[in-house]
Order: structure tokens, then C-alpha cells, then sequence
């Protein structure tokens, strides 16, 4: 059984072989008890051109991304001069549908309000028979810039006033809307009195020492989307974008360390804005399989925080491009999964152990639970395993084994008590956390269950 030290050397030698494999430009850094215990810089700056990425290299993320505006929320909670609830004809009252929807609401993107990039600059481009002749790489190239030009809020507001909410605040979850981001935006900046770089670069970047960061977006790194998921696109560098920091590894390092030790907001504050919905999404983030993920793209370049403050564990990548996607035996195939893949494999062991019910909550990452080779002559694979269990859903409950919010084995068991028949028909843990003592752990909390249930045998 493997005991529950951390091989960090494995773990860094392991990440170096899946940068190379997947080809990554950017940095990739894993904070531990807030020491740094990996930090690379892979690929290029511009790799049309073959310069190499170094640690000087820059790059851009978003005053407007989920992490920052909804820590920058958080803390006008704090100061109590917000609150979740309040409706937004107490900070926007000229919206007429101000007085329908919630903070809350703007944060978790369910409140109806129309998307002004897709609903008007979309479809002017779509009508564009000068835009419509441009090859699929233009085309993606203006419609890029597009989404990430400046607007002000007043021209946002005169498009999503004139038009009714798509559907009622509250009814919907994470239906994303860009809209949604800037009446975030104006809302800070009218009880601040700052406007939102200025906001952030006071009471975020500078409290966690984030000194390398500043307005900007003349990073000095080349940036590439992606389009039908494996053809990059070069995009060179743009001369105006307001919301952007230009940012380096060593700073987001800073900031990944500030999240995990729970600093720049309260505890509560910290406690409400990782409060998931059923969607599994919070205000700052999303449930990874049990670990809190914020992303951020900006024209290709992307930073991907993950970060477990119980644990005291965050990694990161900061890239100038975008991931490529693969399908691979059924299942899609990216950089950032097979790091994340592979930091789970090597810090994860029974501490908070539990076992649930297959839900809503949990079905996303249990279906990604896999088995050795050797192993599938005599364990079913998790797909089949469920596919039995609602074959019968009267008789055959599937229950997952969690490792905290990670899901770590799926056990299908058989109660039929008209019958007298209990049964432990599937059992399996994942292939990265075996020989670990979580197969004993899930096989005893089954057997407790059907005892439970009236089993004698």
C-alpha cells in the first residue's frame, strides 16, 4: 500500500512528460504547504518565429474574469457595503429590470439578461458579407478581438435595456452572459469610486505583493487560439484592451498562495464564495472532481488556477495558447485534465473519506473513473456499471466513494428486501488511487449499508 507522503519529485518529472507530450507554451507552477514545489516554463513566446518562453515571458489575464470580480464582490461584502441579495435598483436603478435580479444572480449568470455580444455584434457579423467571405481563421481572428474589444457599460446598457430578459432571474443555472460581467463591473465602480483596474490593483494585487502585474496588453509573448479544437490560430498582438493585467509565472505563484491561505477576503466571505450549486459552480470557481478550478482567456491566452485550501495545495498554467482538445478512446483529451489527472494521483489519499449516493452532484466526474488493463477481465468498466445499476433502479443503488468533493470508486449494490437479497455487485476504484486502502474503505461502508438495509448475510 502506498503510504501518504507526497512524492513531489515523481509528480514534477511526470508533468514535464505530459508538457511534452501535449506541447505546451507557458508556465506551470504546484504551491504546497506555500512552498513552490514545481516551476517550468515550457514551449515558445512565438513560436511561428522558434523563440523560446522564459521566465521573463508575459502574459495576459482579465480584470473580468470570475476569480477577480467575484473576490473583488466578496470583499464589499466584507466591508458590508454590498450584499448577495440586494437587487440591483440599489446600484443600477435606470436598468428596468433592476429591480428583478440579484448580486447573487449577476455572479452565477442566471439572470436573463441577453448577452451583448452574441445577441447584437454577433449577428451584425453573421449578416457581414464582407465578414462571411474571410476564411475560418479571419474570421476567427475579428470575432476574437471582437468579444474582447472595449465597451463601455452605457452602450451595453442601451442594447440589453431596450430588449427583455431571456428568461425569469432565478430559473436557469450558469446560462453564462458577458452582459452579466459588466454590470459586475459597474457595480464595484460606483461603490468604490475606483474604476476596476484601479479597484484590483489596490485591493488585490498589491496586498499579495503581485508587483510584476500591471495594466496592459502589450505582453511580450505571441498569443494563439484554437479552432475545431485542434488547428491553431496565430493572433498578433493587439494595440487597446482595457481589463487586461500583463502578468508573469512568479506573480500568479503570488496569488495562487494568497487564495490558498485564504487571504484578501474573510473566512466567511471565503466560506460563501465556494459555495457550489448544483452545476457545480461557486462565485470564484468550479468543482473540478473535488477541487476548485477558476479559468480566464483572454485572445488565447489562458490561466487556470486550481487550488484546495483545506489541503493547502494550488497548481497552475499561464499560457499564450490555447489548449488543444483530442478524442481519445471516447473520452476528450487536454493538457490541463492530464495535469490535473496526474497532481490527484499523487496527493490524493483517505483523509475525509465518505460514501454518497450517485447524484447530480457527482455524475460528471464519475464517469471519468477508470480501471488498469490487467483489471478489465474481471472488473466492469464505470460506464457498465451504472448502465446495470438503472437497469433495475428499484432494486441495484449505485454510491460513490469520495475522497472529500473527489470522487475516487463507484459500488453498485443490490437490496431487495421482498426477496431477501443483498448484494455487492460492483465495485471498483479508479486507476490512480489503488493499492491505497480505498478499495477496504468502499467494501466496508457497503457492507454497512446492507446492513443497514436488513441483510443477515
Amino acid at each position: 500500500m502506498k503510504t501518504n507522503t507526497i512524492d513531489f519529485n515523481t509528480l514534477s518529472k511526470n508533468i514535464d512528460e505530459i508538457a511534452d507530450k501535449w506541447d505546451i507554451s507557458g508556465g506551470v507552477a504546484i504551491v504546497a504547504d506555500g512552498k513552490i514545489v514545481h516551476k517550468k516554463i515550457y514551449g515558445y513566446a512565438d513560436r511561428k518565429r522558434g523563440i523560446p518562453a522564459s521566465p521573463d515571458s508575459t502574459y495576459l489575464i482579465s480584470s473580468m474574469s470570475q476569480l477577480f470580480l467575484g473576490l473583488s464582490i466578496m470583499q464589499l461584502v466584507d466591508w458590508k457595503q454590498v450584499s448577495l441579495d440586494d437587487t440591483l435598483d440599489k446600484y443600477i436603478p435606470e436598468f428596468i429590470h433592476a429591480y428583478r435580479i440579484t448580486i447573487k444572480q449577476l455572479l452565477f449568470h442566471n439572470t436573463g439578461i441577453p448577452d451583448y455580444f452574441y445577441s447584437r455584434k454577433m449577428i451584425k457579423l453573421s449578416k457581414s458579407k464582407q465578414h462571411q467571405a474571410l476564411s475560418n481563421q479571419e474570421r476567427f481572428q475579428v470575432e476574437r478581438y471582437e468579444y474582447e474589444s472595449p465597451i463601455s457599460y452605457k452602450d451595453v446598457f442601451e442594447i440589453v435595456n431596450s430588449i427583455p430578459l431571456e428568461f425569469e432571474p432565478g430559473t436557469r443555472t450558469s446560462d453564462w452572459s458577458i452582459s452579466n460581467i459588466v454590470f459586475l463591473e459597474e457595480i464595484i465602480e460606483r461603490v468604490s469610486g475606483l474604476n476596476l483596474i484601479d479597484y484590483q490593483t489596490r485591493h488585490i494585487l498589491k496586498p499579495l505583493g503581485m508587483t510584476q502585474s500591471t495594466h496592459g496588453c502589450n505582453a511580450n509573448t505571441v498569443s494563439y487560439g484554437v479552432i475545431q479544437e485542434t488547428v491553431p490560430v496565430r493572433l498578433p498582438l493587439v494595440k487597446q484592451l482595457d481589463h487586461t493585467y500583463i502578468t508573469t509565472i512568479d506573480d500568479i505563484v503570488k496569488l495562487a498562495k494568497g487564495i490558498v491561505n485564504r487571504q484578501i477576503v474573510s473566512k466567511k466571505a471565503w466560506k460563501t464564495a465556494l459555495m457550489y450549486d448544483d452545476e457545480q459552480m461557486s462565485i470564484i470557481a468550479q468543482n473540478a472532481n473535488g477541487i476548485a478550478c477558476s479559468e480566464d482567456t483572454v485572445l488565447g491566452y489562458e490561466f487556470n488556477l486550481y487550488f484546495d485550501q483545506q489541503a493547502k495545495i494550488a497548481y497552475i498554467q499561464l499560457t499564450n495558447e490555447a489548449q488543444i482538445i483530442k478524442r481519445v478512446h471516447g473520452e476528450w483529451c487536454y493538457f490541463r485534465k492530464d495535469l490535473r489527472q496526474a497532481v490527484e494521483k499523487e496527493t490524493t489519499f483517505p483523509k475525509n473519506t465518505s460514501i454518497k449516493p450517485y447524484s447530480e452532484k457527482n455524475f460528471r466526474d464519475v464517469t471519468n473513473l477508470a480501471i488498469n488493463e490487467n483489471q478489465q477481465s474481471f472488473v466492469c468498466d464505470v460506464k457498465s456499471g451504472l448502465c446495470y445499476a438503472f437497469a433495475r433502479p428499484k432494486v441495484r443503488k449505485p454510491y460513490i466513494l469520495m475522497e472529500g468533493k473527489r470522487s475516487i470508486g463507484l459500488m453498485v449494490l443490490s437490496i431487495d428486501r421482498r426477496k431477501s437479497f443483498y448484494n455487492v455487485d460492483v465495485l471498483l476504484v479508479d486507476k490512480k488511487y489503488q493499492n491505497r486502502g480505498f478499495g477496504k474503505i468502499l467494501l466496508s461502508g457497503g457492507l454497512e449499508i446492507l446492513k443497514q438495509k436488513g441483510a443477515k448475510r
